[in-house]
């Protein structure tokens, strides 16, 4: 029972001193807070290690079965223990240089994210396609051709309809990701205090 009250009692004190340092001007709340988001980082940094650490069992533990899946598995491993070895050898024997790391980056994970990007931009157009077959109104034709827009766009090509692209990216699209943002901030808030206040999961049963 007094672990209970005291687990409780150390989460609500920790939480609501985050949450009013963050929008209170006092220097020793902010203080405190700051302290706690670093103990908040360290957590988060462990999880994080043992996040990887589950990624290399599961696919391990895959690559033993037979069966699909075992290639991916294989590619999966190898480039995260490279990756790690790769990295730590950087800060252990060659200083903060990162020359490899940047080139990890700049020859694999920005490609990566460039093709990943191109097949949203696709995935959104045949999205609006199958909306106009199904739905034809405002919205539909909206969604379409504002998606063929920042397709264009991606063409090196100069004219008015690139110029309309650049537009609706920085006008409209901004302003809705901006919106998207503190809609995320206000569901985070208030998810943080119903895990608080009512839920309470780190209580132990």
């Amino acid at each position: 029972m007094i672990r209970r009250i005291l687990a409780t009692a150390i989460a609500i004190l920790v939480g609501v001193t985050v949450l009013v340092g963050g929008v209170w001007p006092v220097t020793p709340l902010r203080e405190l807070r700051a302290i706690l988001l670093q103990w908040m980082m360290v957590l988060g940094a462990f999880a994080f290690f043992l996040a990887f650490l589950n990624l290399l069992r599961a696919n391990l533990a895959r690559l033993n079965r037979k069966g699909r899946g075992r290639f991916p598995s294989l590619l999966i491993v190898i480039s995260a223990l490279g990756t790690v070895i790769l990295v730590m050898w950087e800060l252990l024997w060659q200083g903060s240089s990162g020359v490899w790391s940047q080139y990890l980056v700049r020859n694999f994970l920005v490609p990566g994210e460039s093709a990943l990007l191109a097949l949203t931009a696709i995935t959104l157009l045949l999205s609006g396609l199958r909306i106009l077959r199904v739905r034809r109104d405002f919205n539909s034709v909206l969604f379409l051709t504002v998606a063929l827009l920042l397709l264009l766009k991606t063409v090196p090509t100069g004219g008015v309809l690139r110029d309309l692209a650049t537009w609706v990216e920085r006008v409209l699209a901004l302003a809705g990701m901006r919106g998207l943002i503190i809609g995320v901030a206000l569901g985070a808030l208030l998810s943080g205090l119903r895990t608080l206040f009512v839920t309470r999961p780190y209580i132990e049963e």
